[in-house]
C-alpha cells in the first residue's frame, strides 16, 4: 500500500475546492435547486414577462414544483423571451399543458402556473411547452368587484333594518343618551386630565391596527362574505331597548360623579377632604411610636412576676 504524502499547498487547494463547491450548493439549494436530484427542463415563449425573473416559483395546484432558471430573447429578433423552467422530475406534467404568468403579490413579483392537462401524454425533458399570456388587470380586479357589490347589497339592508329600528321613541331616547354621555364626559375629564399623554399611545396603537389591516386582506373578504348574515341578525335584536337602558345607565353614572364632585357621600369625602388622610397619617404615626416603645420597654406593658413586683420606669 502506498503511503502518499501531501504538501501542505495541496492540502490547502483541496480544501478551498470543497469550501467552494460547499458553498455554490449551499446557494443554489437556498434558490430551491437541488443539484443532486434530477429536474426536467421545460420552455415556454412569451411575448412580455414583467415581475418574471430568475428564481421565480413553478407552481402547480399550488404547490411549488420548480423555478425558472433563466430568461433570454430569442435570436430571431422578434423580442419574444425564452423562459427556461427547471421541474421536479417526479411530477407529472403533459405535454399539452400550459404555462401561465400569475402575480405572486401585490408588488407585482410574478410566478408561472401550470395549466395542467393530464390526459396527454408526459411532456418529455426538453419540450417547449404552451405558454399563456399574463392575467389582465380586468382579470385581477374582477372578483373584487363581485364582492364589493355583494357588500353593497350587504349594507343597504342593514340600512334598512337601522331606519326600522330608529323610530320617533328610539331618536327621543338616543336624544337622552347623547345628553347624558355629555355630561359624563364632562365629568370624566376633570378625573382623566392628567392622562391626557396617553393619546399618543392610542394613535401608535391605531396604526398598528391599520397595518394588521393590511397584512389580514384574506380574512377581510371572510367579514365581507359574512356581512348579509350579520345584517340579518342585527335586524331582529332589540336595539331601541339597548339603547334605552344605556342610557339610563349613563345618566345614573353622571349624577354619581357629579355627587362625587361635589363632596357629598363616603366616596365624595374621601376625594375633596385631607382631615380623613391626615387622621390616618396620624394614627399610623402613633401606631408606629408605641411599637418602638414596645420593642424598648415590653416589661412596661406585660408584667408576669411571682412575687407581684412592679414594674419600675427606668431613671
Amino acid at each position: 500500500m502506498l503511503n502518499v504524502k501531501l504538501s501542505r499547498e495541496v492540502k490547502v487547494g483541496l480544501l478551498v475546492t470543497g469550501a467552494v463547491a460547499a458553498m455554490i450548493w449551499g446557494m443554489n439549494y437556498l434558490k430551491g435547486i437541488d443539484m443532486f436530484s434530477g429536474n426536467n427542463k421545460f420552455f415556454a415563449i412569451y411575448h412580455q414577462v414583467d415581475g418574471l425573473v430568475p428564481s421565480s416559483s413553478v407552481i402547480l395546484n399550488g404547490v411549488k414544483v420548480g423555478q425558472v432558471q433563466k430568461l433570454e430573447f430569442m435570436k430571431d429578433h422578434s423580442g419574444r423571451i425564452v423562459a427556461t423552467l427547471l421541474v421536479n422530475k417526479d411530477v407529472f406534467i403533459g405535454n399539452k399543458s400550459s404555462l401561465r404568468i400569475v402575480s405572486s403579490d401585490f408588488l407585482g413579483g410574478r410566478n408561472i402556473e401550470v395549466r395542467l392537462d393530464s390526459n396527454s401524454p408526459k411532456a418529455e425533458n426538453g419540450d417547449t411547452l404552451k405558454a399563456e399570456s399574463m392575467s389582465t388587470f380586468s382579470e385581477q380586479v374582477t372578483p373584487i368587484a363581485n364582492k364589493a357589490e355583494q357588500l353593497i347589497v350587504s349594507l343597504d339592508s342593514l340600512a334598512f333594518a337601522i331606519r326600522k329600528v330608529f323610530n320617533d321613541e328610539t331618536s327621543y331616547n338616543l336624544n337622552q343618551t347623547l345628553a347624558s354621555i355629555e355630561r359624563t364626559s364632562n365629568s370624566l375629564d376633570k378625573m382623566v386630565s392628567p392622562d391626557k399623554g396617553k393619546l399618543a399611545l392610542m394613535i401608535s396603537n391605531i396604526e398598528s391596527i391599520t397595518k394588521n389591516i393590511r397584512d389580514n386582506n384574506e380574512e377581510l373578504k371572510n367579514i365581507i362574505h359574512n356581512a348579509s348574515s350579520i345584517s340579518d341578525s342585527l335586524a331582529k335584536a332589540n336595539v331601541a331597548r339597548t339603547i334605552e337602558e344605556a342610557g339610563r345607565a349613563l345618566s345614573e353614572t353622571a349624577d354619581v360623579m357629579q355627587k362625587i364632585n361635589a363632596g357629598e357621600g363616603s366616596m365624595g369625602k374621601l376625594v375633596s377632604n385631607d382631615s380623613l388622610y391626615n387622621a390616618l397619617s396620624k394614627t399610623a404615626y402613633d401606631l408606629d411610636l408605641l411599637l418602638v416603645d414596645f420593642k424598648q420597654n415590653p416589661k412596661k406593658y406585660v408584667n408576669v412576676s411571682v412575687f407581684g413586683k412592679k414594674y419600675k420606669e427606668p431613671k
